[in-house]
């Protein structure tokens, strides 16, 4: 195995082997865990709440999507925080 990706490395030894990195963020489904998220936090929330959840959604999507975050997980931490930001 070892000889094996030793050869395929060495084909590549000296050339442009640029490989592009598929982001988690070019494909459509990479928010997909912030629309659950909104969705669960609008649960039996009046109309003014769900706005403030839709309107932080969007906010963290787009910062998700540039790669301010470094995981889904401070993403949705980051989410929750604004949304209660707003109830105080």
């Amino acid at each position: 195995m070892v000889g094996g990706l030793l050869f395929t490395l060495n084909m590549f030894w000296g050339h442009d082997s640029h490989i592009p990195v598929v982001r988690l963020s070019d494909t459509a489904a990479a928010t997909d865990f912030l629309d659950r998220l909104a969705s669960q936090l609008k649960i039996g929330r009046d109309s003014a709440y769900r706005r403030k959840v839709q309107r932080t959604l969007e906010i963290v999507r787009k910062n998700y999507e540039s790669g301010e975050y470094r995981s889904t997980t401070e993403a949705e931490h980051m989410f929750r925080k604004l949304v209660e930001q707003g109830e105080e």
